[in-house]
């Protein structure tokens, strides 16, 4: 028969049993069955059940394939001649024959078998005194030969077709082990559950009991420096060792530009130059200044102007040259035609006449140094707000934040319209990172201990140091990671409580008796707050350890 490229797949759970896998493999519509079970199973590691499973399979006239990598079932199956799989989709082939263990014979299996009530009756009144058992059993014989079906031999012995749904009496029975295991799994698992809940309802539970009491009050004064820079707080020396929190924001924001540029152009031109001041010729220096009409112009290049000549005394030939002017300014009024023009340092004698053209009037708007600092002071206060809110957010729940120490350090600022260029406006953008300095609660308070114990008077015993409700300033911050603080609270003291003293008398004991047994000591003590978990317990926990005692004061 060539090799089904697509066999019918059995799936069968770690407790499933021989006579389900039967049952399954007889329902199946393919030529080729394979039966696979979990690595935990035994049920391909009997002898029997295999050959239960060949039989059926040689009855139905089916190809049986067992996937398995087990060594016991790849050794059953090889003395048996049924073939193996490593997987569902890898060939199957029967294993090589090893060590083959005694039950893989061909003889007949005996199993003992419970005879029904009736049929025991009858054993025993027929065949009294004969060569069977004591009547509870008999043994059966149960031929395994692939020559006779199994439906058939049973039809026979009972001598009535099989009931589909029903299990046969005389059927052969195998031990459920499987199930047998997953009932003791379950007792373990549900004593080990018992134990765990006993164990966690004795060592578990946690307490704060609450002592309110009457007190004195005293106003105190706190000095202290906060420094980021140190790990541990020096409370004798008034310094707390602070937290940095930071964050770091992209910021950007549209501008408008307000300087203004003349970027016209200026006139220029040629003009005449004419001496009749002297016979003697000179040079006229490069920037030199020529005037009409109250504009000025430079000469672009030197000249040399040549003599007059004169007759009786008087200039009758001038000396004439010619030069470049420019205008000193931009603008169109310093385009002029056929003008005269006066030339600095020279008397009246010594003129130029000429035309310029080319000068533009125009002022643009351009962006200066002061709209980049307006707008990045702006955009950077528009942003502290949602920074100092955020750094609250980051700051822990045993944390104070002082907002006083608030700063900010800006850094990569650029603008889309650099200064003095010809823009509207822009968009600026910077980087800013935004810092506040916190400090622990526990530390703040061991603080206000240290400092408040030479406030209060001698024998009694501070309740409430002040420092959850202190006023805190910054007197001088010196950098981001430190400043100088002040504090002003108020705090309170009153007559010694031994918390540890509480906790032992009231462990164990109900909630609801806890102020009977802690007032008749400390008669200050007006009620008593109990704070469980779980929360549902009647009772404080059973060890003095696990329960925290908080003197609160009674401020009315």
């Amino acid at each position: 028969m060539p090799e089904n490229t697509n066999p019918d797949v059995i799936y069968l759970e770690a407790d499933s049993e021989i006579t389900e896998a039967i049952d399954k493999l007889k329902a199946s519509t393919g030529d080729e069955v394979r039966i696979a079970v979990p690595a935990r199973s035994a049920m391909l590691q009997s002898a029997i059940n295999l050959k239960l499973l060949k039989k059926a399979a040689s009855s139905s006239h089916k190809k049986l394939v067992l996937v398995s990598a087990d060594k016991a079932t790849m050794s059953l199956a090889a003395g048996l001649g049924l073939m193996v799989a490593n997987n569902v989709k890898a060939e199957a082939a029967v294993p090589a024959i090893g060590s083959l263990p005694p039950e893989t014979n061909r003889e007949p299996v005996v199993i003992e078998q419970e005879q029904p009530p009736d049929a025991r009756q009858a054993s025993d009144s027929k065949n009294s005194g004969s060569n069977k058992s004591n009547g509870s059993f008999e043994k059966k014989h149960i031929s395994l030969s692939d020559d006779e079906p199994l439906e058939d031999k049973k039809s026979e012995e009972l001598n009535q077709p099989p009931v589909k749904g029903k299990r046969n009496s005389k059927e052969p029975k195998v031990p459920n082990f499987m199930g047998l295991n997953r009932k003791i799994g379950i007792a373990v698992i549900a004593f080990a559950v018992f134990l765990l809940l006993v164990l966690a309802y004795v060592f578990l539970p946690t307490a704060k009991a609450i002592l309110i009491a009457k007190a004195q009050k005293t106003p105190v004064n706190v000095k202290f420096t906060l420094d980021a820079g140190t790990r541990k707080s020096d409370f004798e020396n008034g310094i707390v060792a602070a937290n940095q929190v930071s964050a770091t924001k992209s910021l950007s924001a549209q501008f408008a530009a307000t300087g203004q540029k003349d970027v016209g152009q200026k006139a220029s031109g040629s003009v005449a130059i004419s001496n009749c001041s002297t016979n003697n010729s000179f040079t006229m220096p490069a920037g030199t200044t020529f005037s009409s009409n109250g504009k000025n112009f430079t000469l672009g290049s030197s000249v040399s102007v040549p003599g007059a000549s004169f007759s009786s005394g008087q200039c009758s030939q001038p000396g004439k040259a010619n030069g470049n002017i420019t205008a000193s300014q931009n603008g169109d009024s310093y385009n002029v035609s056929n003008a005269t023009f006066a030339i600095s340092g020279y008397d009246g004698l010594v003129n130029a006449k000429g035309t310029t053209s080319g000068g533009v009037s125009k002022i643009a708007t351009v962006v200066t140094q002061d709209d980049l600092d307006k707008a990045q002071k702006t955009m950077i206060e528009q942003a502290n707000q949602s920074a100092q809110q955020e750094l609250s957010g980051k700051a822990s729940k045993d944390e104070k934040i002082f907002d006083g120490t608030f700063t900010t350090t800006v850094s990569n600022v650029s603008s889309s319209a650099p200064v003095n260029s010809e823009n509207s406006g822009g968009t600026i953008s910077a980087q800013v990172k935004y810092t506040e300095l916190a400090a622990s609660s526990s530390d703040l308070d061991k603080l206000f201990e240290v400092q408040t114990k030479t406030q209060i008077p001698g024998g009694n015993q501070l309740y409430q140091s002040g420092a959850g409700d202190a006023q805190y300033k910054v007197t001088k911050l010196d950098n981001a990671d430190k400043a100088t603080m002040g504090a002003t609270s108020n705090a309170f003291y009153g007559q010694t409580i031994d918390t540890n003293t509480v906790a032992k008398s009231i462990s164990g004991k109900s909630k609801k008796s806890a102020i009977d047994i802690v007032q008749p000591q400390y008669s200050q003590v007006e009620g008593v707050l109990v704070e469980s978990t779980p929360a549902l317990t009647p009772n404080l926990p059973f060890f003095a350890n696990r329960i925290t005692v908080e003197i609160r004061v009674k401020t009315d």
